[in-house]
């Protein structure tokens, strides 16, 4: 589990989680979801557009009520990356005041080569 840094924007409700100690060379949009990547194809990177929304469908909704506040005043973030078949299977741990949060996303795993990582 990796450490990531992040920063919310609560007027555009956008999420950024960014490794601190990798750069992206390139990205991909699936929806409100954009993923960076290093020139080595590892995920080092990810912006939620609409995060509340984006977020509270992954989360149970009891969740969802207290989502924009713990949003607004993270205190830590982790994330989990593990492989599995051609998918990518990214654990976000999101710690604010007392609560964590734990979206799950799956998303299709880039392999081989890829347009959208063309430049990497």
């Amino acid at each position: 589990m990796q450490n990531f840094k992040f920063s919310y924007d609560d007027e555009n409700d956008d999420l950024f989680l960014h490794s601190a100690v990798s750069k992206s060379k390139g990205s991909v949009e699936l929806g409100n979801l954009i993923f960076d990547y290093n020139s080595k194809k590892e995920l080092v990177g990810i912006e939620i557009l609409n995060a509340s929304k984006v977020l509270g469908d992954l989360l149970s909704e009891e969740k969802t009520t207290v989502l924009k506040e713990v949003l607004m005043n993270l205190t830590e973030c982790k994330i989990e990356i593990n492989s599995r078949n051609k998918l990518l299977i990214i654990k976000i741990f999101l710690s604010g005041k007392n609560i964590e949060l734990k979206p799950v996303l799956s998303v299709p795993k880039i392999d081989g080569i890829s347009p959208a990582l063309a430049y990497a």
